[in-house]
């Protein structure tokens, strides 16, 4: 089964399987796949989990993760993300809902199970359930029908208990109106911002000394490790891949969308800028220019130049006016609508859109078109090799693993599998000392999971970028403190920091104290000379514009009104400057607007409430039950 498991990993099928079956149960994961082995990783009442069916379901969160985080996905972001955990407590969860399904005794009609596997886009050709591709789908997932309908009906029993328990969750329309007001009000305000820019403080000789040997601890050199390796590089595998024209032709049907070109428009614009606020004069008088210069168009004048010298867009003068291809959906729809109503060769009248008047050009048009499998065969092939080449370099990779557990050392492991063993060090955390030697991996999640290592304790098969390593911490040298002379420069630059935030602090403090109402603040801070800036609207847990997404500042605005224009308090921002506010107005959303949007707001509460609920049944269900988790298994 393990070896089962390396072979199908990052395999395309597994994603269709993944993908088509597992996250249409938003709550539930993947059913057990052999929970009779004695090596169990964990038992709830008395239901085993096998270190199969948890290393099944790791690798297949694992692969979820990479679709989403691509390359920036090593070894210290999993453990970030508490992936062992995930793991342990989605399968725990699954194991609960089953002793739920039991004890109520729900069962799944040959029917249901019947509409279920017709249902599934993965089994299906032209659109319609194919009985040849079932097979070939559970075929190479070494599946065959009797357990995967097993586990599909296991599936569908846990959803009814699921369905039991979430069916009633109501939200009422004051509950979804309430949230929408909430959310969707607008506040802006002035304000006064306090920068420790302004506030620079150069400490002496005496200072720094007296702060460095305060906070010594703080002053430490960098540990260093020494590691043996061996590497698995999916280029390495290449020639050894293979991609048969079934695999291709399957690829081909389970990934249409992959294979088609969108409709497109090629075009240019003159655009004249008018603000969304602005009065009917202001538009008209927009208009008419982009009349003018339609017409000087239409009698001949070059649209490129036209474009570089009177449009209103950042980039005309860079590019003519020149947009590009683009599909649907891309630009905004007035602008989109007319453009793709448009022959090639064609210019618009004057179009309005929420950034003014535009004359569109359209230079070419291309419809939908779809690569034929012939056509797309080598986009195809040269994926299925890329995905073959990384499964082989796996496989290897737990080949040199699994005779390390059988007893073996590394450079029996490197033999057996035709590698050698890699030695580098000493490096940093940063693995910068070891890159210049030319020898350390040039991928930068390997010096964080080397460092998580224990000393001379050899790793699991570690998927690094886009390689595999086994990785052996030889050598560490621990940090020690660094003398004055060594710890200056970074001790200065503490201290300066600290004193600089303290005189900041206390400059807003100052002025906050010596005002009293809204008036009072704007005199005082034109007094003495700070800088009074004001914000559009913005939404609670929006950015607010010129400062970006300053949650402190929106905290605090949404505690203004009318009555309580002035903050109580200074604020701190994540970013170390300090903001004395202001009221300055508050929109809240019309009833027309509120009407509208009542009902996906409803059905986005009703989500919310279930996740919580589902959380909360959950973890009644794992106080009143007996649950054993294999030690190794429970951190990370």
């Amino acid at each position: 089964m393990l070896r089962f498991m390396r072979e199908n990993t990052g395999s395309w099928i597994i994603k269709v399987i993944l993908g088509l079956i597992v996250i249409v149960f938003i709550f539930l994961g993947m059913g057990s796949l052999g929970s009779n082995r004695e090596d169990r990783a964990a038992m709830v009442n008395e239901i085993p989990i096998s270190m199969d069916e948890y290393n099944r379901s790791y690798q297949n969160t694992i692969e979820q993760m990479r679709q989403r985080f691509g390359n920036s996905l090593n070894d210290e972001l999993l453990k970030m993300l508490q992936v062992k955990k995930q793991t342990m407590d989605r399968l725990i969860a699954e194991k609960l809902v089953s002793y739920e399904a039991d004890r109520l005794d729900i069962q799944v009609s040959d029917k249901e199970l019947q509409d279920s596997l017709l249902s599934i886009e993965a089994f299906k050709k032209n659109g319609e359930f194919d009985l040849s591709t079932y097979r070939m789908v559970l075929t190479a997932n070494r599946l065959i029908p009797d357990t995967f309908e097993n586990m599909q009906r296991q599936t569908l029993r846990r959803t009814k208990v699921t369905d039991l328990v979430l069916s009633n969750v109501k939200v009422s329309d004051l509950e979804a109106r309430e949230w929408y007001i909430q959310n969707n009000s607008e506040v802006a305000i002035d304000y006064v911002k306090f920068d420790s820019a302004s506030y620079k403080v150069t400490p002496d000789e005496i200072k720094i000394k007296e702060y460095y040997e305060k906070n010594k601890e703080n002053y430490k050199s960098e540990p260093q490790l020494k590691v043996q390796y061996i590497e698995f590089l999916p280029d390495a595998y290449k020639e050894k891949a293979e991609v048969t024209k079934e695999s291709a032709e399957s690829y081909y049907a389970s990934n249409p969308d992959e294979f088609i070109t969108l409709e497109q428009v090629e075009a240019s614009h003159i655009l004249i800028k008018v603000d969304e606020k602005a009065g009917a004069e202001a538009v008209e008088k927009a208009r008419k220019e982009a009349e003018e210069l339609y017409k000087k168009v239409i009698a001949g004048e070059d649209f490129a130049q036209l474009a570089k010298t009177h449009s209103q867009d950042p980039s005309a003068k860079d590019n003519s006016g020149y947009l590009g291809k683009f599909s649907r959906n891309r630009m905004v729809k007035q602008f989109e609508d007319k453009a793709f109503s448009m022959k090639a060769g064609e210019i618009s009248e004057p179009v309005q859109t929420q950034f003014g008047w535009h004359v569109i050009q359209v230079k070419s048009r291309s419809e939908e078109s779809k690569k034929t499998f012939e056509e797309a065969m080598p986009q195809i092939k040269e994926k299925l090799l890329i995905d073959e080449s990384k499964n082989l370099a796996y496989n290897a990779a737990g080949e040199a693993f699994d005779a390390i557990v059988d007893g073996d050392s590394l450079e029996q492991a490197a033999l057996i599998t035709g590698q050698k063993i890699i030695e580098v060090g000493m490096f940093t955390m940063k693995g910068s000392d070891a890159a210049t030697q030319g020898i350390f991996p040039a991928t930068p999640g390997f010096a964080p999971a080397a460092f998580s290592l224990p000393l001379n304790e050899i790793s699991d098969v570690t998927e690094i970028g886009n390689a595999y390593y086994i990785i052996k911490p030889v050598e560490k040298k621990e940090p020690v403190v660094l003398s004055f002379d060594a710890a200056k420069e970074k001790a200065t630059t503490d201290l300066k920091v600290e004193l600089e935030a303290e005189e900041t602090k206390k400059a807003a403090q100052t002025f906050l104290d010596s005002i009293k109402n809204v008036e009072k603040f704007e005199n005082t801070a034109r007094e003495k000379g700070f800088d009074i800036k004001s914000t559009p609207l913005f939404k609670k847990d929006g950015d607010i514009p010129d400062l970006g997404r300053e949650p402190e500042i929106s905290a605090a605005a949404f505690k203004l009104s009318e009555k309580n224009r002035l903050v109580s308090e200074i604020i701190k921002t994540s970013g170390g400057s300090y903001y004395v506010i202001a009221f300055k107005e508050k929109k809240i959303p019309g009833e027309d607007v509120i009407i509208e949007n009542l009902d996906s707001v409803k059905k986005q509460l009703v989500q919310t409430k279930q996740g919580a609920i589902y959380t909360e049944w959950i973890e009644q269900l794992k106080s009143r039950s007996k649950i054993e988790i294999k030690p190794e298994l429970i951190d990370g």
